[in-house]
């Protein structure tokens, strides 16, 4: 199963960031690739789920598979994939702190491609996911 990773230096303290990109904190994004977000409990325990609504394209349905507040990482399986181009899908993210003032923000995947072949769902998964570390150095910028 191919694996994807996008890794960026963030000048942003750890748990700033951390509060953009966790399980409920990408609430905080919505508005750019995410239209909507429903959350299916409110504690980010293993197990619970989102369905996020995309900008374009069916809703996305996520569960989560293991998470480490402390160590601010989680993984998460989508259960439900609309109309991804991709099948069994699992997520890792993981924000590591680099001083008191700057952080790497790691996101990987996994998964099978279906209608599509893997070069091309790394090259749409990265500029996504770049995107979102975009905006979350706009919404953490001192």
């Amino acid at each position: 199963m191919p694996i994807v990773t996008v890794a960026e230096h963030v000048k942003a303290p750890a748990q700033a960031v951390w509060e953009h990109i966790n399980w409920h904190g990408v609430a905080k994004l919505e508005g750019g690739l995410f239209k909507r977000i429903e959350f299916f409990g409110d504690m980010p325990v293993v197990g619970i789920t989102k369905l996020i609504h995309l900008a374009e394209g069916l809703p996305v349905l996520e569960r989560l598979e293991a998470v480490d507040e402390k160590d601010r990482t989680y993984r998460y399986r989508v259960i439900d994939e609309g109309d991804l181009p991709v099948t069994d899908y699992c997520g890792y993210v993981r924000v590591t702190p680099c001083g008191p003032a700057a952080c790497h923000v790691k996101i990987e995947c996994s998964f099978t491609p279906v209608t599509v072949t893997e070069e091309q769902w790394a090259e749409t998964w990265t500029a996504m996911e770049q995107s979102i570390i975009a905006q979350i150095r706009e919404l953490t910028a001192a």
